[in-house]
């Protein structure tokens, strides 16, 4: 029953794969312009270059695993992945794309334009795919999900008031380790 999604899952991821390693190396191929080396385009330009890659990469592994591991890709980790990243391309793409409305549409305008598309689409379909993780993971992964975190929730509630013991024990097993 879970076939046709597993595909669909991993036609999206590679599909955000692709997009994103193209994107990447027009990315690549802006950073040599006057625009970028003259300082006319800033963070819009260095945002993507920062975030971009590291994100192409753990997409083009998680493609590679999908491939050699039929049960990696509809799990929460992957969820969160495909959400984060998502989030992280459509935020650094636009702000490219919306930094091209002043460009002075020299002979690079059109790869800045489809670098930061590039990177847009990657962005939806990483979201899309964090959908179709959600919709369709198994229900034995919500169970370790879910099983986990009251204890997570209660570490962190007790971290975040300060509690001296919980302190003095996080810092002791890391010292023994």
């Amino acid at each position: 029953m879970s076939f046709p999604f597993r595909f669909v899952n991993f036609v999206l991821q590679l599909l955000t794969a692709v997009l994103e390693v193209v994107a990447l190396g027009l990315l690549i191929r802006i950073l040599s312009t006057h625009c970028v080396l003259g300082e006319e385009y800033g963070i819009s330009v260095w945002m993507y270059t920062f975030i971009l890659p590291a994100i192409a990469c753990q997409s083009v592994v998680l493609v590679i695993f999908r491939l050699c591991c039929t049960t990696v890709g509809l799990d929460p980790i992957a969820m969160t992945f495909n959400f984060a990243s998502g989030f992280l391309c459509l935020g650094s793409a636009l702000t490219l794309l919306v930094s091209m409305v002043d460009h002075c549409g020299n002979e690079f305008a059109f790869i800045f334009y489809m670098s930061s598309a590039f990177g847009v689409i990657a962005g939806v379909l990483h979201l899309l795919n964090a959908c179709v993780c959600n919709v369709y993971i198994p229900s034995g992964e919500w169970y370790l999900l879910i099983n986990g975190m009251p204890d997570f929730v209660d570490w962190l509630n007790q971290i975040l008031v300060l509690n001296p013991q919980v302190l003095y024990e996080t810092f002791e097993e890391g010292k023994e380790k």
